[in-house]
């Protein structure tokens, strides 16, 4: 896996996020970032911006469910796609992410996040199996 190959996806270098207002202590790891599209994991929650205005964001320990869907895609063809959240409550999200290489990255930093914060939702890698 070489983050220097993907599109869209970058691990974040640094403490603070240009694009995101973060909260105090909140540290960016990860980043998805399409034309109108950009997507932020910190070590708090997931938050994506359209067209400069967070539209959707979500802490960690509100996640019931992840559905990652077809996250594969295409060998070394990586395109946008989409992986679902659904809360505690059960309202669902949508989030972009980078099918290929680099969702394996996404895949790794949202799960150990979990692992850290002890919760354990249930994961889907494809609806079919649901």
């Amino acid at each position: 896996m070489n983050p220097e190959e993907w599109l869209y996806s970058s691990v974040h270098i640094g403490n603070k996020s240009i694009e995101f207002n973060l909260e105090e202590n909140e540290l960016p790891i990860f980043q998805v970032n399409s034309l109108n599209v950009k997507t932020l994991i910190t070590t708090r929650r997931i938050i994506e911006k359209k067209n400069d205005r967070v539209t959707l964001s979500i802490r960690f320990e509100e996640i019931g469910d992840l559905v990652y869907g077809n996250f594969k895609g295409k060998i070394d063809e990586p395109q946008l796609s989409i992986f679902n959240i659904i809360d505690i409550n059960g309202k669902k999200y949508d989030f972009q992410m980078e099918t290929g290489k680099a969702s394996i990255g996404l895949i790794n930093v949202v799960n150990t996040i979990l692992q850290l914060k002890s919760i354990v939702p249930k994961k889907s890698f494809d609806p079919i199996l649901r």
